[in-house]
């Protein structure tokens, strides 16, 4: 007798199990009647197969689709074991909840079930694409819903028992994938230590320090009347200081590409949405391959981030802090639905440049870097990349930076209040041209005024670095090159900002090169232009490794010659260049605004070619600020023979 003739023959009838077997007729199908435990194993086990679908989708995204969005950068480093998990908890979650609900009004539950289930697996997985804007992810989820939990709930019996025969191995399977993973990351660095092979006796330890956003111009270093650099001057007295160094772009990631690969931008695959690829050797990767430990801890999470390939070649490379954290916050997160409820809970998912709160200081990174070098092996030499991000804008110092100048030295509740007052006055119809204009310098101060504390306070960080590593004795038989990546305006051409322009304050840049105890040094001050393209051919011939080095450019070794030879030994052209920047509007004066750009500058003369044709030519001596341009005022040899530099040096 099967189940449905033996209730009715029984006298008293189990109106609860009548309920499951009988089909309703207002449903879309038959009610399977799983009940409150089939519910939870339901949702549990649709919990693990959306993981993997996550799981699968950031995977294939991350190998097959080259461009790179933002919101990834903050992607946990655990996360091939952090998805599942989330959306298993997430699910497991909701289905304890729809168990209960079930408890209490039987028969009625099933349906809403099996809508939050289907709609669930397609919302995590239309989320997880990285280009797909929320809402349409949230409006295809609802229709995937509707259209699939009718066929969920007709075969909710069939995917019950499936499900409770895999679940056991599922579960095994996720364990086994979250400690391997967990143990893999752990010993990543340890590994990647014991494949590289032994160091030569005597090589030098190479650190290289960035401040990101730092123009020459804001530096006492530079004949600044503001004293933002007194340390930097000292170690600048052990070694050479770089008068007329340039980067290679005016912004952070392709001129740190070639500062790691020794070329131009344009011979690299980096721009705003496009990583660094393999095509080419990296410092990291040479210095490893001859038995460095390499290491780089970075404050420039966004463009410094590892995602854009500048990790290749470190055994140990540090952006977000808390893409390394295990904690229920991070698990969370790491899956599109997690990212939701967090953000339904108030917490904000954006990560932005400006952040000041969640930025890393100078003084953290150097507790990080000194914490590595304690635990390192101390039978191989180093390679420590440091980036300092605390000049960055919006140009607050840190709350505990002692040297302040003008402004900046006032709340900052005070210099909010200023810059309201300020922005207000540029507004108003009513004000007048001269209230105007005191109005933007008030802005311009308060800004160059935080700048240049922010400067100082980097200043001391990398004075303290370099004691504590005296203390150590770790500087006796150590490289030391302080640079930067790229300038900023503060409106002395009319805009603010970086990326925008190859004009002076945007690519040069500081540069100081200690070489190891015991180098002859002849010269002091090299006022030659020089390109930051040259630091890995630099480091590769003081590491004496020049003979096997892969990299272009030209050793800035020549510089430590008697003063008796040539520093530059020629010609030496410097090539800046930077893209057309389609995200800022366009605006007549701000070239990379309207097309890209690029530059040449010479001992002598800087000349610029944009895309649309626009050229300039400026004197560098007696015009250092570029304001006459020269093309057509008849300089035309001069012109044309730096255009023709130009197209050989990009070979063209």
């Amino acid at each position: 007798m099967d189940d449905l003739a033996r209730i009715q023959a029984d006298s008293r009838p189990d109106r609860k199990r009548l309920r499951r077997l009988i089909p309703r007729a207002d449903g879309p199908g038959p009610q399977a009647g799983i009940g409150p435990k089939g519910l939870l194993v339901l949702a549990l086990w649709f919990g693990f197969l959306t993981g993997l679908v996550e799981l699968a989708l950031v995977l294939a995204q991350r190998t097959l689709v080259a461009r790179i969005s933002l919101e990834s950068l903050r992607t946990n480093r655990h996360f091939v074991w952090m998805i599942p998990v989330a959306d298993v908890a997430i699910f497991g979650a909701v289905g304890l909840i729809f168990a209960l609900w079930e408890r209490r009004r039987p028969g009625r539950v099933q349906l809403p079930a099996c809508f939050t289930i289907a709609a669930g697996l397609s919302l995590a997985a239309f989320w997880s694409v990285e280009w797909l804007h929320t809402v349409a992810g949230v409006v295809i989820s609802a229709a995937v819903g509707v259209k699939a939990f009718g066929w969920l709930n007709a075969h909710a019996i069939r995917i019950e028992r499936l499900a409770r025969r895999t679940l056991p191995w599922m579960g095994a399977g996720l364990i086994s994938l979250t400690v391997v993973a967990i143990a893999a990351l752990g010993s990543a660095e340890r590994r990647a230590l014991a494949a590289i092979p032994a160091a030569e006796p005597g090589r030098p330890n190479v650190l290289l320090i960035v401040m990101d956003d730092v123009r020459a111009e804001s530096l006492s270093l530079h004949g600044h009347d503001r004293p933002t650099t007194p340390r930097l001057e000292q170690i600048a007295g052990k070694g050479v200081r770089f008068d007329s160094a340039r980067s290679t772009a005016p912004w952070t990631l392709p001129s740190h590409a070639s500062m790691f690969t020794g070329r131009w931008p344009h011979d690299l695959s980096v721009d705003w949405t496009h990583g660094l690829d393999s095509s080419h050797p990296t410092l990291a990767g040479f210095l490893a391959d001859r038995g460095y430990a390499t290491a780089g801890f970075v404050a420039n999470t966004y463009y410094c981030n590892a995602r854009y390939g500048l990790d290749r070649g470190f055994a140990r490379y540090e952006d977000y802090l808390e893409n390394l954290t295990i904690s229920p916050f991070e698990l969370l997160r790491s899956s599109s639905l997690g990212k939701g409820i967090l953000q339904l809970m108030g917490y904000s998912m954006r990560f932005t440049t400006g952040d000041v709160d969640t930025r890393k200081t100078a003084a953290t990174i150097n507790w990080s870097a000194l914490d590595w070098l304690a635990s390192r092996p101390v039978d191989r030499p180093f390679f420590l990349f440091l980036n300092y991000y605390d000049a960055h804008g919006p140009f607050l110092p840190p709350r505990d930076a002692t040297r302040r100048f003008g402004l900046c030295k006032l709340s900052e509740r005070e210099q909010v209040e200023i810059l309201k007052h300020a922005h207000e006055t540029m507004a108003s119809p009513s004000a007048s041209a001269d209230d105007k204009a005191r109005a933007r310098k008030v802005v311009q101060d308060v800004k160059r005024d935080g700048y240049e504390s922010s400067i100082a306070y980097l200043d001391e960080q990398i004075g303290r670095l370099m004691d504590e590593l005296q203390s150590r004795g770790l500087l006796e038989n150590t490289l030391v090159i302080v640079t930067s990546d790229h300038g900023e305006h503060f409106e002395e051409r009319g805009f603010y900002g970086h990326g925008l322009s190859l004009y002076r304050r945007e690519i040069h840049v500081p540069l100081v090169v200690v070489p190891p105890s015991g180098a002859a040094i002849a010269r002091r001050s090299i006022p030659e232009p020089v390109s930051l393209r040259d630091i890995p051919a630099t480091v590769a011939d003081f590491a004496g490794l020049g003979d096997r080095s892969p990299f272009p450019g030209r050793s800035l070794t020549r510089c430590f010659r008697p003063s008796s030879e040539p520093a530059s030994g020629g010609v030496n052209p410097v090539l800046s260049e930077v893209g057309h920047q389609t995200t800022v509007a366009r605006t007549p004066g701000v070239p990379a605004s309207l097309s890209s750009v690029q530059a040449v500058t010479t001992d002598r003369d800087v000349y610029m070619r944009s895309g649309d044709g626009v050229e300039e030519l400026y004197d560098r001596t007696a015009d250092p600020d570029e304001t006459r341009n020269r093309i057509g005022a008849g300089d035309d040899s001069t012109a044309d023979s730096l255009r023709r530099l130009l197209e050989q040096v990009r070979g063209e």
